[in-house]
């Protein structure tokens, strides 16, 4: 039976939504794209929340399938574009080290994330307890720099979907706290491994959301970000 083309719902100012995007451009699945507009409430249609009442993106429709998180779509596509590949591993225990990594973004980093995004857009951000979302994240940021000690990537020596899903929510924190500064390198390894993953082809559609983001939240919260001191440029 041949399967029509995959919808995804997207705003590529959502982390979850760059992952799935990147995967996409590095697989180069054809995929129709709807944006939805999340800072308007478009989410909020009554159509798309008929489609997904959880009312939040990325959202994929394959036939009668629909996922509406983005760490079971980035499974789903590798499985349906990219059975032979290495970033969601055939070796059993490899995998599920995969998966935990995903449920670390999901539960911790990307909810840390959201906490502080989210405050900065609703309260402006003289309204925020910064220090609060500093420790909170640079606790996370910790806890990579854990992972790294026991290979070169989030779940393995080769780049998987963990790296994927953890490196959009990573630069997007790192523009409040940049993982890089030049007082300390408290995180090296973390560090090596986002300049690694910027290097990449497909990590161009992240820069493209994230910058969409910085403008908005900046806009929303009434405050600019601070300016990256080691960022390599573009």
């Amino acid at each position: 039976v041949k399967m029509s083309k995959p919808i995804l719902y997207y705003d590529d100012r959502s982390p979850p939504v760059r992952s799935c995007l990147m995967l996409i451009k590095m697989l180069n699945i054809d995929v129709e794209l709807r944006f939805v507009d999340l800072f308007r409430g478009e989410q909020f249609g009554k159509g798309f929340l008929e489609l997904n009442p959880q009312h939040s993106v990325p959202t994929l429709v394959h036939d009668e399938l629909v996922l509406t998180d983005s760490h079971v779509i980035l499974i789903y596509l590798v499985e349906q574009f990219d059975a032979d590949g290495a970033l969601w591993p055939k070796d059993y225990l490899a995998r599920m080290k995969v998966l935990n990594r995903l449920f670390f973004e999901c539960s911790f980093l990307f909810r840390r994330d959201s906490d502080l995004m989210s405050e900065i857009v609703r309260k402006e951000y003289a309204n925020v307890d910064v220090a609060y979302h500093e420790r909170k994240l640079c606790e996370a940021y910790g806890i990579m720099e854990q992972y790294l000690a026991e290979q070169q990537h989030m779940a393995a020596d080769q780049l998987t979907l963990a790296d994927i899903s953890i490196v959009t929510t990573l630069s997007t924190v790192n523009l409040m706290f940049p993982v890089a500064t030049a007082e300390e390198q408290r995180w090296p390894r973390l560090q090596r491994w986002f300049a690694t993953m910027q290097q990449l082809d497909a990590y161009d559609v992240n820069r493209i959301g994230l910058e969409k983001l910085r403008q908005i939240v900046e806009q929303m919260g009434k405050f600019e970000f601070p300016k990256p001191s080691l960022e390599k440029a573009a």
